[in-house]
């Protein structure tokens, strides 16, 4: 246990860190909301470096591609952030969120608008070094878009979320996913074919693996294969293995 309490809290240290060696190609990602959001983060990291750390992950992670040199540390295989899950403190973490802030924002103080100039590289990222991924300039919306590494997630029965009546409450819950046409698409492996509504498995699972803000993450973990279930966890749906599908699911968050 000890252990594993301790690989959380470097993964919040890590997650900064990497974020801090990438910036010069993380910048130029980020939409104008986030951009903003991101100086509300590190303008505050004083008060609660945990929290800041948190944040700052979940804010950035998005608009890392799987791809990426960064999204590893972001999401290390095997372990998955639990957004509301309380950290114990990390040392590394205040000197890690100040650095990175004077890299980005320069003297503190100088408020969102010192984002603006920042530069971007040309899309030379990824494991291949084929550039595949398009960089906008600053100040564009730059949502994650479907690559090679994940294309197969839209391979999966779907439907389009404009043809779907949610809630709203359910709406924020499902995953869905963005293809390279821009449609948002609703993955059908969460609705249960009897009743048509979404399986409470499924959104309670989602809340824990954080689909609103990694959508992408959370279809990989329902639709890959998982060592615990011996299954991907989408085919169990419905089967009565409830019970086994939230322990896989809390297996892959690491424990405070």
């Amino acid at each position: 246990m000890a252990a594993n309490r301790n690989e959380g809290a470097s993964f919040l240290a890590t997650a900064v860190e990497a974020i801090h060696r990438h910036w010069a190609d993380l910048s130029g990602r980020l939409d104008p909301a986030a951009r903003e959001e991101l100086w509300e983060i590190l303008a505050e990291a004083e008060d609660d470096p945990v929290a800041a750390a948190r944040d700052l992950r979940e804010l950035i992670k998005p608009f890392a591609p799987p791809s990426h040199p960064a999204r590893e540390a972001l999401t290390p295989p095997g372990v998955r952030f639990r957004p509301g899950a309380a950290a114990p403190p990390d040392p590394q973490l205040l000197p890690l969120l100040l650095a990175l802030r004077t890299d980005v924002l320069g003297t503190p103080g100088h408020g969102p608008a010192a984002l603006a100039g920042t530069a971007v590289r040309p899309a030379t990222d990824g494991p291949h070094g084929t550039g595949d991924t398009a960089q906008p300039a600053p100040g564009d919306t730059a949502p994650y878009r479907p690559d090679a590494d994940d294309a197969w997630l839209l391979a999966e029965p779907a439907v389009p979320a404009a043809s779907v009546d949610l809630a709203a409450d359910q709406a924020h819950d499902l995953i869905l996913l963005t293809d390279e046409n821009d449609v948002e698409l609703i993955p059908t492996f969460q609705f249960d074919p009897g009743s048509g509504a979404p399986y409470p498995v499924v959104i309670e699972i989602n809340r824990l693996l954080s689909a609103e803000v990694d959508p992408w993450g959370a279809a990989d973990w329902w639709l890959g294969s998982n060592v615990w279930l011996d299954a991907p966890p989408a085919r169990l749906l419905g089967t009565g293995a409830d019970d086994a599908l939230r322990s896989a699911a809390w297996a892959e968050t690491p424990e405070w």
